[in-house]
């Protein structure tokens, strides 16, 4: 059963004035009565719309502008070096108590390849949402049933086994490190074949230019399965995921877990009740049935951490994937 944060209940239920004390921000939708003009609940979605993270913020959106809790949200794409701009824009909002950003595991990568100015430690962790895991997968027909058959030739053509995945120092590349560390490959001597997305990860798999694709589930759920055109060799979630009868990563006796996973992050130099309201709020919102069919219909598996299992887990997502970009020579 997962641990909650402490949610802070909106006194009248319909009621969207947040109080601590005093009033640190009002994020309601004008009313017929209301007069002034109203704060927004501003989400930054560090990516171009149509991606994952602005997936996710116009999700954010959607339920808190439903259920009880009635919101006036304005999402805002920064787009750009993996995500780092949308980081230093919420790090230049020190102090503003009614922003979130969307955050994630690429930001993390990004943080590392891109020469950013700030890093994860600039920023205040609210709360993990949402996962997706990472998938390895083989055209139907490949000779590799196995991770085991997948090593015995790659460790036999290191530099040249041609694997293919997102583009450079994002998930997948970062995927396909960790998954080659734990073959006991050097991650940054495999032949890594990038490409824009997963459909022409899926082109290449099927013209023979690379013969193994390292993305997230989302990018082949259609693919697998069912007299689909690709197989999945493992699945990198700690347990066996409903719907998809493939073996992890753990049960084939290669320590590989990971998540594409995605939260949310708020600006620097808030004071703990502000940081408290702001919890409260997504803890809030993950309990609506709208956020459950928000997970439903992308798939998302249900990984919510409120901020101080989030800061924890945040700190050891970076330290990996420092290692393993280094690895990588990125």
């Amino acid at each position: 059963m997962r641990q909650r944060g402490v949610p802070l209940r909106i006194a009248g239920g319909l009621c969207a004035l947040l109080l601590v004390g005093t009033a640190l921000f009002d994020v309601r939708q004008s009313s017929a009565e209301g007069t002034g003009e109203q704060e927004k609940l501003l989400l930054i979605a560090p990516a171009a719309p149509g991606g994952g993270w602005d997936a996710l913020a116009r999700e954010m959106q959607n339920g808190l502008r439903e259920e009880e809790l009635r919101f006036n949200v304005e999402v805002r794409n920064a787009e750009g070096a993996g995500g780092t701009i949308g980081l230093a824009q919420i790090v230049n909002r020190s102090g503003q108590s009614n922003v979130l950003s969307m955050t994630g595991l690429g930001m993390v990568g990004a943080v590392e390849t891109t020469g950013s100015p700030y890093t994860m430690d600039d920023v205040t962790p609210i709360a993990r949402l949402a996962s997706e895991y990472q998938v390895v997968v083989v055209p139907a027909d490949s000779p590799y049933e196995t991770l085991d058959d997948l090593a015995e030739d790659w460790t036999a053509q290191e530099t040249t086994l041609p694997v293919a995945g997102g583009s450079m120092g994002g998930v997948d590349q970062i995927f396909a490190g960790r998954v080659a560390q734990s073959m006991e490959l050097a991650p940054g001597e495999i032949n890594y074949l990038p490409y824009s997305g997963g459909g022409e990860v899926l082109t290449s798999l099927l013209s023979g230019t690379a013969v193994v694709g390292f993305s997230s589930l989302s990018d082949f759920a259609d693919q697998v399965g069912g007299g689909g055109p690709l197989r999945v060799l493992a699945v990198s979630s700690p347990e066996r995921l409903e719907g998809l009868d493939s073996p992890t990563f753990l049960e084939q006796g290669y320590e590989v877990e990971m998540s594409n996973w995605r939260g949310v992050i708020a600006p620097p130099g808030l004071t703990d009740t502000e940081v408290e309201v702001l919890e409260g709020l997504v803890a809030e919102l993950v309990e609506t049935p709208s956020w459950a069919d928000t997970l439903e219909r992308n798939r998302w598996t249900d990984t919510y951490q409120g901020r101080a299992e989030f800061t924890a887990f945040l700190e050891d997502e970076v330290a990996v994937t420092q290692e393993t970009i280094e690895e990588l020579g990125l």
